[in-house]
């Protein structure tokens, strides 16, 4: 494990992730950024397969049995004392680690906010998700929370930003972009047997708008069929997300193109997936920020993206990528035709991508701000 020594804070941070989701890269890309002035320990839901991804990586990491609230009886009965039980846990270990503060990676967690109540430490909470398309009486309960117990709150962007009022304590810090590349960039010449190569990069969860790209795919293909789609990420270990796997697949066999349209499993390593297609899509229907959308850019493989939040931010359409309206299939369909048809117009987007991020999204506007957040918080 990180080796912890006494002049430098201890951070504790709390993430519900159940598998290793795109939040919980980007607050570890920056706790490996930030890993000479504090240190950083990880509390996870029971269970959660990110542990060992975790461990690995030499980070302490702890298990606290989250409830989040949902439909079942069983969830709505236990969520309160629930969270008031873990609440109390999760101030526990607090004191027990000596955590200067306590950072919460999920908006909607709140036993960090019992937390801060019990031990009086700073509490950061980073809102990770468009509260705009939450269960509004829930989404303004978290809100008011936030913005009367935390003593910053993070969001991933400005569509994110817009749900809160203009508080001194609430800001944007952008998620970072990867560091360094392991690959040459990508070759995007035309392929010698004529393909052109579709990357959907992404967790079988309804709303991640898989179900889009087999439509708008669908539609391409009986123009250009040269396409090719490849889809490519986890079920998180839920059986939901394992029946919408199935779903896709079938609508796939249905239409008879299941030699061309192929469903993979969770990437480990992300930047030979993207560098390895022609084009990388995004056609989700809610994004707070897209971690997929800024690794594609910055490793040079061009985008076509959904209008649902996030995405907006991360390049300009027309120059550096295409934006589409959000669970428009026809849009979707005629990006993917004009861009898979012209090689000249996908390397023009590539050189624009990479450059665009390299200097939106560099160090001083994602570590070096969160790191100051971090000073400013603990001087308090």
């Amino acid at each position: 494990m990180k080796e912890n020594h006494q002049s430098v804070p201890i951070i504790l941070i709390v993430d519900n992730s159940r598998a290793l989701t795109g939040a919980l890269h980007a607050i570890l890309h920056t706790c490996q950024a930030l890993s000479s002035e504090y240190s950083f320990k990880f509390v996870l839901p029971a269970g959660s397969q990110a542990r060992a991804t975790l461990a690995h990586r030499g980070y302490a990491t702890y298990e606290i049995p989250f409830i989040e609230i949902s439909r079942r009886p069983k969830d709505l009965l236990l969520y309160v004392p629930m969270l008031l039980l873990n609440g109390w846990r999760l101030a526990a270990l607090v004191r027990r680690e000596r955590a200067a503060a306590v950072h919460m990676n999920d908006f909607y967690n709140l036993t960090g906010v019992i937390a801060r109540l019990l031990t009086g430490r700073p509490l950061i909470t980073h809102v990770r998700f468009l509260p705009h398309t939450q269960l509004q009486p829930l989404a303004r309960t978290w809100r008011w929370v936030a913005e009367h117990l935390a003593q910053r709150v993070v969001c991933v962007s400005e569509a994110v930003y817009s749900y809160f009022r203009p508080l001194p304590q609430v800001q944007v810090v952008f998620d970072p972009i990867p560091e360094g590349e392991k690959y040459p960039p990508t070759d995007l010449a035309p392929r010698p047997d004529g393909t052109v190569r579709l990357l959907f990069l992404g967790n079988y969860i309804m709303g991640k708008g898989q179900n889009f790209a087999v439509e708008a795919f669908k539609a391409a293909y009986a123009q250009q069929p040269n396409l090719r789609l490849h889809f490519a990420g986890g079920d998180m270990g839920l059986e939901k997300n394992r029946a919408y796997r199935r779903q896709l697949e079938a609508t796939v066999a249905a239409a008879g193109l299941t030699q061309v349209v192929t469903f993979g499993s969770f990437v480990q390593d992300v930047e030979a997936a993207i560098k390895q297609a022609d084009i990388v899509l995004n056609f989700s229907e809610s994004e707070s920020f897209s971690l997929t959308c800024l690794d594609a850019l910055y490793f040079g493989t061009p985008l076509i993206a959904t209008d649902c939040g996030g995405p907006a931010e991360l390049f300009e359409s027309g120059r550096s990528g295409l934006l589409v309206p959000n669970r428009d299939v026809p849009a979707m369909t005629q990006a993917l035709l004009r861009l898979a048809a012209d090689a000249e117009l996908r390397r023009e987007f590539a050189a624009a991508g990479r450059e665009f991020v390299r200097h939106k999204f560099r160090a001083a506007a994602t570590y070096e701000q969160l790191g100051k957040l971090y000073s400013e918080v603990l001087k308090k």
